[in-house]
């Protein structure tokens, strides 16, 4: 059997993955949730799976999004990096949190809990202001009215020409 470029690109990805990193399958009883909960350093009654909608991660639990720069920088973790104990429980999308990422504490302070459409509505306003008064100066063009120049005893006198004198 030959191996396509594809096929070995797939492989090269799982190279460093383990399958006891796998979760098993949804927790249908109560054993199975005791042994989820134990499997994973939790209370039975902090562990709390994901919804069962079919695309749930097994029995992995759904906990708090954290980000490790609101970690206390002044605690001993195992892995100072990132700050994190050995055998510790992170978030399902704990990669997106990180502390180069995004914040899920500053999320609700982000905007000072103001909703989505009056955002919208400040940073639409200035350029629609600014739009509308350089489509209005088009139509109506603001300049100082001028006459023709005016000189005095102007009738049909010539006060110079291009022909030499004689």
């Amino acid at each position: 059997m030959a191996l396509s470029s594809s096929h070995l690109a797939s492989l090269s990805v799982f190279k460093n993955w383990n399958i006891e990193w796998k979760p098993d399958p949804y927790p249908c009883t109560e054993a199975q949730r005791e042994a989820a909960a134990k499997r994973y350093g939790l209370l039975l009654s902090d562990y709390k799976p994901f919804e069962d909608d079919g695309l749930a991660p097994g029995d992995y639990p759904d906990l708090k999004p954290f980000c490790e720069g609101n970690r206390d920088p002044w605690e001993h973790y195992d892995y100072y990096p990132v700050k994190r104990n050995y055998n510790e429980p992170v978030p399902f999308y704990y990669e997106f949190y990180s502390e180069a990422g995004n914040d899920p504490d500053m999320q609700h302070t982000l905007f000072f809990d103001q909703p989505l459409w009056r955002i919208l509505l400040k940073s639409l306003a200035l350029p629609a202001v600014v739009a509308f008064i350089l489509w209005g100066g088009t139509y109506f063009p603001i300049f100082r009215p001028e006459k023709a120049k005016q000189f005095p005893f102007c009738g049909d006198q010539e006060h110079y020409t291009f022909e030499p004198d004689e």
